[in-house]
């Protein structure tokens, strides 16, 4: 049983969810793409109307209910007999001063007095309480006993009557319970949808581009949570290299690359808005492995060391080719040259048989390994060597020096220090470093470049999709004049229709059989229309269809035009083709056929029984609410059990609705070898919102 504050919540949340539907199905035109999620969303008036009875704090109006509106005004009679009463013993001299207060109170269920400590005695009444003073108790005058009693009952009888409410209104709503989970899915989704909008609208985060290639190109990404401070850097991996080293000085930001790549992979991986430019790219990616921080600990008598080679060894086992590895400090935490060494033989396996790596490091071999193994590159953190901080500016192509002497310099290293630490370096390794630093400067002048002419390219497609939008406006504003032409025209048609069958209805029954022959003439001809109509409608959308002009071809994913049919072409047998959807296989006419790039949506054919008729079959079946892919397996599945009992007709009740699943049902019906006729039903059997079907007899 739900309580009243829950029940309340259900009406705060079918409110909602009738509001959204409204909104989605007036503006169904503008927005198709929410057409399914509106669809979703069912019509709950007659729960809202039934929790009318519900006030916003949960509370039961008294018209919930006859018996409680009745209960309710005999408490608050008794309530004012009570008060009535409490005052006459305030006004009674004799009484009047024994009392703490000259006020009554209600206490565990009824109306008492304050009694002052030394009249407990004399006042007639029983003790109910102490204050928590000490000084004085809680006394239920006697006068008041039969008062306070029947009060005790009535508020029972409301308390039991509130309960059955609640439960009837509980089950209410558990009728619906498919539905209500339905509109909880579709407000959640439009919610999300909502939430991404609002971080895209404000801090400017963009949906990234998709490719089926194992990769990604993270232009100009920022870590979320380093909000205006962060310093945009663009990272890519899986194009032309597969491991990506990152060196460079501590606190240079090695590792919040790494961690603002997996984040952003992660969020397009969810489908959500990643805080990066246009034309970053996603790809293809099954899993992400972060071995990232220290995890030494003491109760698992682990070290630094050893923590990071139980996770890499866990990574190894688990990642794949498509996987994204992100390996912060590869080979630190031991011996600098066996660190190393492990570091470079992790580094090769990941890279010839895993997914793509991100990984940082200072030790020289490893930097050295990056430069020259197929399938890595290396990558710096910019330093200022002016004023000795950090840039936090990523550059790709050339390894960074760790700078570590320059930094202990800035910290207060004394200079004694310093020069014997130079003194310290091999001569082998002093040049490397001074070719590190002439490369990290010519590296920052072809980054300029590059941004120069990636801002270029930026503006001539900015050019080119506002031309393609301006084409695609004209085309659009021709069909929507189209459709809504022929939208009038059907309704037209609708309204001459039900005229007919209102005059019908009308007639005396003698001239009846007369007009019966008029309107069925009548009738013929709307019927002819509405096929021209949808057979102009069918031709729009092919003409207007994705992919390329050509005709599909056997083994091609193709769509029924005007339906959400997406399915493999099997042959094609002159004007007519064979689609197989799922279980199903459909005879179709070949010119109503797209190509489509969606993939088959797999229509569930009904699993097929024994042979025999089965035992009970009802007259009709009940299909309105669902969508096509649902309901013509369900009817298919009855009309073969249906005939096979012997009815000579039955029921297919789908809904007016737009009338596409009373299309689908005739043509099926069309479609099937042991279905003599199917007709719309006359006024007295449910009119358009049903078909009738009449099976063929040999």
């Amino acid at each position: 049983m739900l309580s009243g504050e829950e029940l309340a919540g259900v009406v705060r949340f079918l409110s909602m969810a009738r509001t959204n539907r409204e909104h989605l199905l007036a503006y169904e035109n503008e927005y198709p793409a929410f057409t399914s999620q509106a669809r979703k969303l069912r019509d709950f008036s007659p729960e809202i109307e039934a929790l009318g009875v519900v006030d916003d704090a949960g509370r039961l109006y008294d018209s919930a209910s006859p018996a409680l509106a009745k209960i309710r005004g005999e408490m608050d009679g008794l309530k004012r007999q009570i008060r009535r009463s409490a005052q006459g013993i305030i006004d009674n001299p004799s009484l009047g001063h024994m009392l703490q207060e000259r006020v009554s109170a209600f206490r565990n269920g009824h109306f008492v007095f304050l009694v002052r400590q030394e009249f407990i005695n004399r006042f007639p009444g029983t003790v109910v309480d102490r204050s928590s003073s000490g000084n004085s108790v809680y006394m239920e005058p006697s006068s008041l006993v039969p008062l306070n009693n029947r009060l005790a009952v009535a508020e029972r009888e409301e308390r039991e009557e509130e309960h059955k409410i609640y439960r009837a209104l509980t089950r209410t709503l558990l009728e619906r319970e498919r539905a209500l989970l339905d509109a909880q899915e579709v407000l959640a989704d439009l919610d999300l949808f909502y939430g991404a909008c609002e971080v895209m609208a404000r801090d400017k985060w963009k949906i990234p581009l998709r490719s089926e290639k194992t990769m990604f190109h993270l232009r100009e990404a920022r870590h979320p949570l380093l909000g205006d401070q962060a310093v945009p850097v663009s990272i890519r991996c899986g194009e032309r290299f597969r491991s990506l080293v990152v060196t460079g000085p501590n606190t240079g930001g090695k590792t919040v690359v790494l961690k603002t790549a997996g984040v952003c992979v992660y969020l397009a991986w969810c489908g959500l808005p990643i805080p990066a430019e246009e034309d970053s790219v996603v790809g293809n990616i099954s899993s992400v492995y972060a071995d990232i921080g220290d995890e030494q600990s003491i109760e698992q008598n682990l070290s630094t060391f050893s923590a990071h080679v139980s996770n890499i060894i866990s990574i190894l086992e688990r990642a794949d080719r498509r996987s994204l590895v992100l390996l912060d400090e590869l080979g630190a935490g031991t011996d600098p040259q066996e660190g190393a060494a492990l570091g470079i033989a992790v580094l090769d396996t990941l890279t010839k048989e895993k997914g793509l790596t991100l990984a940082t490091t200072h030790h020289n071999p490893v930097k050295q390994y990056a430069l020259t193994a197929p399938g890595v590159e290396t990558a710096s953190m910019e330093f200022d060597a002016e004023t000795l901080s950090p840039t936090y500016r990523m550059l790709l192509g050339v390894p960074g020096k760790s700078n570590a002497l320059l930094i202990a310099r800035r910290y207060g290293m004394p200079e004694k220090v310093i020069e014997k630490a130079y003194s310290v370096l091999s001569e082998r390794d002093v040049p490397v470093e001074e070719l590190i630093a002439e490369l990290n400067e010519r590296k920052a002048w072809l980054d300029r470049e590059e941004e120069e002419i990636t801002a270029m390219k930026k503006s001539l497609s900015a050019l080119k999709n506002e031309y393609e939008a301006k084409v695609r406006q004209l085309a659009g504003n021709r069909d929507g004049i189209l459709s809504n032409a022929e939208r009038k025209a059907a309704s037209i048609l609708e309204k001459a229709e039900e005229s007919s069958r209102e005059f019908l209805r009308n007639l005396e029954e003698a001239s009846k059989s007369a007009v019966h022959r008029q309107i069925h003439d009548t009738k013929e001809s709307l019927r002819a229309e509405r096929k021209r109509l949808e057979q102009r409608h069918e031709k729009r959308l092919l003409k207007g269809g994705e992919g390329d002009s050509a005709p599909p071809s056997p083994g091609d994913t193709v769509q029924i035009a005007g339906t959400e049919i997406v399915g493999l072409l099997e042959k094609i047998k002159g004007a007519r083709a064979v689609v197989k959807a799922g279980a199903m296989t459909m005879d179709v006419e070949a010119k109503k056929l797209i190509k489509s790039s969606k993939k088959p949506k797999g229509i569930v054919a009904p699993r097929e029984s024994a042979p025999s008729a089965p035992e009970r079959v009802p007259p009709s079946v009940m299909v309105r609410g669902m969508n096509v892919d649902e309901a013509i397996p369900i009817v298919e599945r009855y009309l073969d059990q249906a005939m096979r009992i012997g009815y000579d007709q039955v029921t297919v009740i789908h809904g007016r609705g737009e009338g596409v699943l009373r299309r689908e049902v005739h043509s099926l019906c069309s479609r099937l070898k042991y279905v003599d006729s199917c007709r719309l039903g006359g006024p007295e059997e449910g009119g358009f919102g049903v078909s009738v079907v009449t099976f063929r007899r040999s």
